[in-house]
């Protein structure tokens, strides 16, 4: 066997050796983490794992060099670990960062040895990320990228020439004396806000990445690149006793630090390879593995994520400061502040983008709380932000000696608050320095607090914060919602409230219950009159009704209209809570408004100023309708009869008068117009069935027109069959005109096909629907055949996060015609079905659904009346039915047999 075959089977081996050794140690270190050992603990044995198989196997590639090679390379190149290798703070799957240096008179022997070395790297199962430069090459390109710049802060010498690499790392510090350090500090700050763009750009993200979100384990690192490039190290505790931050924030600043890295290990294993993104999945998994207890009114998931913002708040707020306080620094930045800056009240100056106090007016004005809300008044009136190092001196101030409420203190926050424009940062701001929650002690209660569901994108005191933000752009709206914003004359009261709305939420109790007693407290704490005190608490307690009517109920009912009108009672009261909902759904989470949810809104916010006032504020349902109805007319007349004289006695016109203002508001004009043509040209047997395919959504729509005389029970039946093709309901619409003809519309995914789904399924479902709705074929016959165990595919994977039982509503009081049934249960398939078919059988019809489907949550909406179309009254048969649909939506559970 040659020698050359020997050293590739050495090699070889070799390899397979450290990818052993690689893997047995990260189990090893799986089972002291499970143990109890600290991130930093694993973060730091993993890095040193890989720092010595590196080496090694860098070692063992030069052994086969001849000795002049070796010694060639030994003294013209340098191994480095930089970034989180230098740093030793590596996660279990995290890329390994090399620098391998070379002097340029080795360039064409060292590139072809580090090719070698990088492969068996690879092969031994380390992920690199790496380059292979000069000392000038490594300078160069530090200057142009910020991340490579920033891990060569972090460099430790591995293996090799030792004056390579102290040259390398002198030159690069070296570049960042005098002023060019701020140059430094300002491309890392600029790289990290690209960052936060791409990875979350808010503290408070509910699926935070670890490492990269604002707040994360990247903000840290900032923090020590600020500390190398102003006062000459990254180490927390040689900045504090440099006295750049306090003891306590050292303290704090290292604490979080400790929970993030444990957090971001604990996915790394779990995923087995690289995870930072802390999922849903992963946060009830890390609660339950941590043993956190639940609270009266927090989940163990809830209480953890709500430690880990409180950390990541510590993060994200001392890289803020310290990148503030880097730039006020600069001479370009001073400069401008002279040129750019006015006197103001003697003691304030305001630049173009700040205000300041003069540093001998400081203490004085700062001594009081009003004096502090006096500096915040001030902001918020000229809109511009608190200077970063004069909102640090408050917070200081705040902490060391808290001042009490006064009178005076409460009128300067109500006027605060009595100024929209760019009062969310304001608020931000106070909320950060420790002013709000002094002022609002309710408030505190929220502090990164988080609701575990699939609905909000936010903390509970995020989301409140952008709906401030959210409400003040409604300001400039061209629309009814800028109409009525703008007509609210007390501003204060309103913002006051939605600053309340969700302080309830965390407790065992529901929150708005709780907020109709913290808003009553606040009342009483700012003194408030009769009026504005019921206003408030009316606001606050009452934040959900107007969404929940308007998207959950038949607003063109005049009885729903008139209860709900009784219920505000003044206009001002109306136009508040109307702002108030659009904010709150607004700042819910990105995409959740929409225009649909605003038209809604604003329709049943102008019929009830109607009913309030007399006067239509803005566009009436009536001549909304009477606008669909003209423009419907248009589209259709080509198919109607042309010479007909009179156009209100029209074939369409007599159509469209027998369609609901539901059905009308809800439905767009081009589908309108296509029902009436159906309607105009069917026969009195005829049962239409249309399917369209949604690209966006791989989703279908199946629209059906017959007539209630032909399928009884058509709601029941339609979704039986759609059941038995295994389709996947997601929503569901259905109406009756005044001439008894039904136009029912049923959204579903068709498990059965992967994108778009082929012609022949589509007229094969319609020619189901068409069967079972004319009696040629049952339901019963269709679940019978054996295609009804093909196994279905879901959209995507689902999490339940349900907290409440399923929930079955009876409401008498929303109208007059009608029984409403809200039904809240967990979806699984066929329950639409199984839920109208109690119905069915119970001999109810069904007059008007509202069928959501939100990730594993059902809301059906089911507006009943008996068979002779009056409303239910017979307890018995509303209690029966109860049961009977709560024994469907949540069955008990089996007992375990025997053995």
């Amino acid at each position: 066997m040659s020698s050359t075959v020997r050293t590739n089977d050495l090699l070889r081996q070799k390899v397979i050796d450290c990818r052993r050794r690689l893997e047995s140690g990260r189990q090893q270190l799986l089972a002291r983490f499970r143990g109890g050992a600290t991130g930093m603990q694993i973060a730091g044995s993993i890095s040193e794992l890989v720092n010595q198989l590196v080496v090694e196997l860098f070692v063992d590639e030069l052994a086969f060099l001849s000795p002049e090679e070796q010694q060639e390379i030994e003294r013209n190149s340098a191994l480095l670990a930089i970034g989180g290798t230098g740093r030793g703070d590596l996660a279990p799957y995290s890329d390994a960062d090399l620098l391998f240096v070379y002097s340029s008179k080795i360039e064409r022997s060292f590139q072809r040895f580090s090719s070698i070395v990088v492969r068996h790297y690879w092969d031994a199962g380390l992920k690199l990320g790496h380059s292979v430069r000069t000392v000038g090459d490594s300078l160069s390109f530090a200057k142009q990228e910020p991340q490579f710049a920033t891990s060569l802060l972090e460099s430790r010498l591995l293996w090799g020439s030792e004056s390579l690499a102290q040259d390398l790392q002198a030159r690069f510090m070296q570049r960042l004396s005098g002023g060019r350090r701020r140059d430094f500090v300002a491309m890392c700050v600029e790289a990290r806000q690209k960052e936060r763009v791409t990875h979350g750009a808010t503290v408070q993200e509910l699926e935070p990445d670890v490492k990269r979100s604002q707040g994360g384990l990247r903000d840290y690192h900032l923090i020590r690149w600020i500390g190398f490039a102003e006062h000459g190290t990254g180490e927390i505790d040689l900045l504090r006793l440099q006295g750049v931050i306090s003891k306590e924030e050292s303290r704090k600043l290292l604490a979080a630090y400790e929970f993030l890295l444990g957090v971001r290990i604990d996915l790394h294993f779990q995923a087995g390879k690289p995870q930072d993104t802390l999922s849903r999945e992963d946060q009830v998994r890390i609660a339950d593995t941590r043993q956190i207890e639940k609270t009266s009114g927090q989940l163990p998931v809830e209480r953890f994520m709500q430690e880990y913002f409180q950390h990541s708040t510590v993060i994200a707020d001392l890289a803020q400061r310290l990148s503030s306080q880097s730039r006020i620094q600069t001479w370009s930045y001073r400069l401008k502040q002279f040129l750019t800056t006015n006197r103001i009240d003697r003691i304030y100056r305001l630049g173009t983008d700040e205000i300041d106090i003069a540093p001998r007016f400081r203490t004085g004005a700062l001594s009081t709380l009003p004096g502090i809300l006096q500096l915040f008044s001030a902001a918020a009136a000229y809109r511009v932000n608190v200077a970063a190092d004069l909102c640090e001196q408050v917070k200081q101030r705040l902490k060391d000696n808290p001042p009490a409420v006064d009178a005076r203190s409460i009128e300067l926050f109500l006027d605060i608050l009595n100024r929209p424009g760019r009062l969310g940062q304001t608020l931000r701001t106070m909320y950060r320095v420790g002013v709000l929650e002094l002022l609002l002690p309710q408030f505190r209660h929220i502090r990164c607090l988080l609701q575990f569901n699939q609905y909000h994108s936010y903390t509970v005191d995020e989301h409140t914060l952008r709906t401030i933000e959210a409400i003040e752009e409604f300001n400039n709206h061209p629309g009814t919602l800028g109409h009525a914003y703008r007509a609210i004359r007390q501003k204060s009261l309103l913002h006051l409230a939605l600053l309340l709305h969700d302080a309830g939420k965390g407790y065992e109790e529901d929150h708005s219950d709780v907020g109709k007693r913290l808003a009553d407290d606040v009342a009483t704490l700012y003194n408030l009159n009769e009026h504005d005190r019921e206003l408030l608490v009316f606001l606050v307690y009452k934040h959900l009704n107007m969404a929940h009517l308007a998207f959950r109920r038949d607003v063109s009912d005049p009885d729903v209209l008139h209860r709900f009108a009784h219920d505000v009672g003044s206009a001002e009261a109306l136009r508040m809570l109307f702002t108030l909902t659009a904010a709150d759904i607004s700042a819910v989470g990105p995409g959740v408004w929409n225009e649909w949810k605003g038209e809604l809104l604003s329709s049943f916010f102008e019929n009830t100023m109607l009913a309030l006032t007399g006067k239509v504020e803005h566009h009436a349902e009536i001549e909304r309708v009477a606008t669909i109805r003209e423009k419907v007319m248009e589209l259709a007349t080509p198919f109607a009869v042309l010479n007909e004289p009179n156009e209100e006695a029209s074939p369409i016109s007599r159509i469209l008068k027998t369609l609901p203002p539901h059905y009308l508001l809800a439905t767009a004009a081009e589908r309108i117009a296509v029902d009436t043509r159906v309607i105009l040209t069917r026969q009195p047997n005829d049962i239409f069935v249309e399917a369209m395919f949604d690209g966006e959504t791989n989703s279908v729509e199946y629209r059906i027109l017959t007539s209630e005389q032909i399928a009884p029970g058509c709601f029941h039946k339609i979704a039986g069959a759609l059941t038995a093709k295994r389709m996947e309901i997601l929503s569901a619409q259905i109406c009756t005109t005044g001439d008894g003809i039904i136009i029912d519309s049923f959204r579903v995914l068709d498990g059965d096909h992967e994108g778009a789904v082929p012609r022949f399924r589509l007229d094969e479902v319609c020619e189901a629907i068409k069967k079972v709705l004319a009696g040629e074929l049952s339901v019963e016959q269709m679940l019978a055949a054996p295609t009804r165990f093909v196994p279905r595919k879901r959209s995507s994977p689902v999490i339940v996060t349900n907290r409440l039982p399923s929930r079955v509503v009876i409401d008498q009081e929303s109208s007059d015609r009608c029984t409403v049934l809200d039904i809240f249960a967990d979806d699984r398939p066929g329950l639409l079905y199984a839920l109208s078919r109690i119905l069915f059988q119970s001999q109810i019809s069904v007059v008007l659904a509202k069928i959501s489907t939100h990730l594993d949550q059902v809301v059906d909406v089911f507006y009943i009346t008996d068979r002779a179309g009056k409303k239910i009254v017979d307890p018995d048969l509303l209690k029966r039915v109860r049961r009977e649909l709560l024994l469907e939506v949540d069955p008990p559970l089996e007992p375990a047999s025997a053995g």
